[in-house]
Formats: C-alpha cells, sequence, structure tokens
C-alpha cells in the first residue's frame, strides 16, 4: 500500500488547507507517523480504505502498534472508523478537489466534532482515558473465573 512519488505526482491534484493540524495534540510518535501516512493514501474527501495490516505493511509496523496508534487519533477526533477498513480524516485535515468542498464539509460537521470547539488536549486526554476504561472494563467481563468442577465420589474398592 506504499505510494511511490511518481503515483503520487500521477494522481489528480487535490486541496487541503490542513488547518486542523494546529488541532493535534501531544501524541505518541507512532501515531503521528500513521496520521501523516493516511494523509498520503487518502481518497478526495478524506475516505482511507486500508485494513490495519495494510497499514503496517506500508508503514513497516506490526499491527497492533497500527491498532494503538488508531486509538490516539479516534480519541483526538482526526480520524473516525466507519468500519473495518475503512476511516474517516476529519475534514479540517482532508484533501478535496476544491476549497468548496472542504467548506462544505467543515460547515456539515456537528458542533462537538469541530476541533476548534474547546479544549482539544483537554478534550483529547478525556476521551482517551474513556477509552481505555471501556477497555479495561470489556477485559473484566471477559475475564473467566474459576470454575467449580463437581467432585467425582470416590468409588469403595471392592476388595
Amino acid at each position: 500500500m506504499t505510494v511511490t512519488a511518481d503515483e503520487w505526482i500521477a494522481r489528480r491534484p487535490l486541496w487541503g488547507s490542513f488547518n486542523g493540524l494546529s488541532y493535534v495534540p501531544r501524541l505518541p510518535p507512532t501515531a503521528y507517523t500513521l496520521l501523516l501516512h493516511l494523509l498520503t493514501v487518502q481518497q478526495p474527501g478524506g475516505l482511507v480504505v486500508a485494513t490495519h495490516e495494510e497499514l503496517g505493511d506500508g508503514l513497516a509496523m506490526d499491527r497492533v502498534l497500527i491498532s494503538r496508534a488508531m486509538q490516539h487519533l479516534v480519541a483526538a477526533r482526526l480520524v473516525t472508523v466507519l468500519r473495518r477498513g475503512r476511516f474517516q480524516l476529519h475534514p479540517a485535515i482532508s484533501a478535496f478537489n476544491t476549497p468548496k468542498e472542504q467548506q462544505q464539509a467543515m460547515r456539515a460537521l456537528p458542533r462537538e466534532m469541530r476541533l476548534d470547539e474547546g479544549d482539544f488536549e483537554d478534550e483529547y486526554e478525556r476521551r482517551l482515558a474513556q477509552h481505555q476504561e471501556e477497555k479495561a472494563r470489556k477485559a473484566k467481563q471477559r475475564k473467566v473465573t474459576d470454575i467449580k468442577r463437581p467432585r467425582l465420589k470416590s468409588v469403595p474398592n471392592g476388595n
């Protein structure tokens, strides 16, 4: 899934103001790496069609690292997971065919998805903590408790 410079140049030119990058919180280095990769493989409008395995292959990273990095991008509201293998970049960082398309996408955003609303660092930290708590809760539910097995009665020896 890597893109060579020649392939990138051969694509139709896209437009993006990328103003949303000013709202990127302090992310782990792998999350920044993944974000930059997503910006290079996006379709017009910010749709990325690739599985974690494909993204990992394009970055020479393990799928597990991609999953961990993606959690940070989702918590920062920079990426939305649509379903397995489909991700939507935030319109503030997406590339479009025209500036008008980006303006329309930004106007269509619900207020809670805007990056310039509230303190983006605090919001990121809150969402990340919420995700970690949910993950811990699910792990606790999956944890198997000791199963009590019925004891077999001893059979008297018939000697």
